[in-house]
């Protein structure tokens, strides 16, 4: 309805009042559901500015958690690392332990090499000894038969 443009009749004494109080009535109406109209939008963006702020707060309890989540994350792989490192450290001193074990038990096996050899230098040295002085026992005047007179 164009209100601007409205034009009602002339009447003797001025407008004609029945038109005047009809469209009053037409523009009343008009008002009114306009008002409610307007109500009505009003309530359903209030509504919509609620469920924004709703979804803003549950966006921001997600990011949140994925912060927290992320967080966590972090510290579980710094721990995992430190833990790997720990291992690596541990794995890493028991093989120098066990590399320093072997090079003592070759050392010590080594030492007992050279005093069996050296024991058995002196094995063989006392044979010989021991032979060179059967041999010359043998050799000697001393132990040759006597000789018995013939008896003639």
């Amino acid at each position: 309805m164009d209100i601007q443009q409205k034009k009602f009749s002339t009447r003797w004494r001025g407008l004609d009042v029945v038109e005047v109080d009809q469209f009053l009535d037409l523009l009343a109406k008009e008002f009114e559901e306009l008002l409610r109209e307007n109500d009505q939008l009003r309530e359903e963006c209030s509504q919509k500015a609620a469920r924004i702020q709703e979804l803003e707060n549950q966006e921001q309890k997600v990011l949140d958690g994925l912060a927290s989540i992320q967080h966590i994350i972090d510290q579980i792989k710094a721990n995992a690392q430190k833990e790997g490192e720990l291992i690596v450290e541990r794995a890493q001193a028991d093989a120098q332990k066990i590399i320093e074990n072997a090079r003592a038990q070759a050392l010590q096996i080594e030492t007992e090499i050279q005093s069996l050899k050296h024991q058995r230098e002196q094995l063989k040295a006392s044979l010989r000894a021991s032979i060179e002085m059967f041999r010359n026992l043998l050799d000697s005047p001393a132990l040759e038969a006597p000789s018995i007179p013939s008896p003639e």
